[in-house]
């Protein structure tokens, strides 16, 4: 065959006349290498059958297999994490000084009706002073340098942790709250179950009636108390819940003015608000409710919450959470409390 031209085409038709044969005309049979057997059905279910990459291509890796990146989310879930109502419903009230001191009057001397022109004794008042120190709480924290490093892009390791320092601060004020106790641990403040000792009634390992709590409501009154609010443990609170639905539907329930957002499951008897603390105890015996007067509770407060870096001595950031503060019931007589519920 002559070819004329360009000679790349020449070399190309030479090639392609070698590997296929002679393209006659338009009606000659493409070259079929398969001579006549149909592998279309074989190979598609082979490439079906095996992926070239799967979620288990190239084995498994340190953690999950080798080409799947572990995602873990940065958020992370608090289980210890508790709610401390007391903390957000006591008012907090700044001083000055390493203690809080004030001045009560424990007695009057009264008024007396008397004759025309008769002769005018002095009525004399009876004032005392009382004192209360301020203790001194204090969360401690200390991030190294490759974990800032390491955590960098995924979470941050100093906020994180700080977080933490944090909710430390008002869950161990929430418990001192109600359980401190000054002989156990000087160096905490006394708390409210220490603290209320007028008032009380032992109900020997008995159940909780609404009678009690009535009863309990008028010995604080004709103390001069008007108690507003009781905390006790979550199994008591449900169990005067179930005394009160025994005889109305409605329970009564206190407005957003008078609890602040998350505490809830609270109700009323007779004007009182009750609601439960994690910090109450719960063992049987030991379960109490706390009738509190809150014209009379208080935290002084020295220093509110304040951060501090601490010295850095090797490759670390070290900090500091304290806050300096004392709780002050001016008028433990006004409250009472019941205890020994079973």
């Amino acid at each position: 065959m002559a070819h004329f031209g360009n000679p790349g085409r020449v070399n190309a038709e030479y090639a392609f006349e070698k590997s296929f044969g002679t393209a006659v005309s338009n009606d000659e049979t493409y070259y079929d290498p398969w001579m006549g057997v149909d592998k279309r059905k074989e190979i598609g279910q082979h490439l079906l059958e095996k992926a070239s990459v799967s979620t288990t291509t190239g084995g498994a890796g340190t953690a999950g297999y080798a080409l799947i990146p572990v995602w873990v989310d940065p958020q992370v879930v608090d289980q210890t994490r508790r709610l401390t109502p007391l903390v957000e419903l006591i008012p907090r009230r700044a001083t000055k000084g390493t203690t809080y001191d004030y001045n009560v009057m424990t007695a009057k001397g009264g008024a007396a009706f008397l004759g025309e022109d008769a002769p005018l004794a002095d009525q004399t008042d009876t004032y005392d002073r009382a004192t209360i120190a301020i203790k001194y709480l204090y969360a401690v924290g200390r991030v190294t340098g490759p974990a800032i490093a390491g955590m960098r892009g995924f979470n941050d390791a100093l906020s994180m942790d700080l977080q933490v320092k944090i909710r430390s601060i008002k869950e161990a004020e929430e418990n001192e709250i109600i359980n401190g106790n000054t002989t156990t641990n000087p160096n905490g403040y006394q708390g409210l179950i220490q603290t209320i000792s007028t008032n009380t009634t032992d109900l020997s390992s008995a159940y909780v009636t609404l009678t009690n709590i009535r009863t309990e409501l008028a010995t604080t009154f004709n103390a001069n108390g008007i108690v507003t609010l009781a905390v006790t443990d979550a199994g008591t609170h449900n169990y005067i819940k179930g005394l009160l639905m025994d005889y109305q539907r409605f329970i009564e329930r206190p407005t957003d003015a008078d609890m602040p957002f998350g505490i809830s499951d609270a109700f009323m008897i007779d004007g009182v608000t009750f609601i439960k603390d994690r910090y109450m105890p719960t063992t049987s015996n030991s379960r109490r409710i706390l009738f509190l007067d809150m014209r009379y509770l208080f935290m002084a407060v020295l220093q509110e919450m304040t951060y501090e870096e601490l010295a850095k001595t090797n490759d670390s950031n070290k900090y500091m959470l304290k806050v300096y503060e004392a709780l002050v019931v001016t008028f433990e007589g006004a409250m009472s409390q019941i205890y020994g519920i079973t």
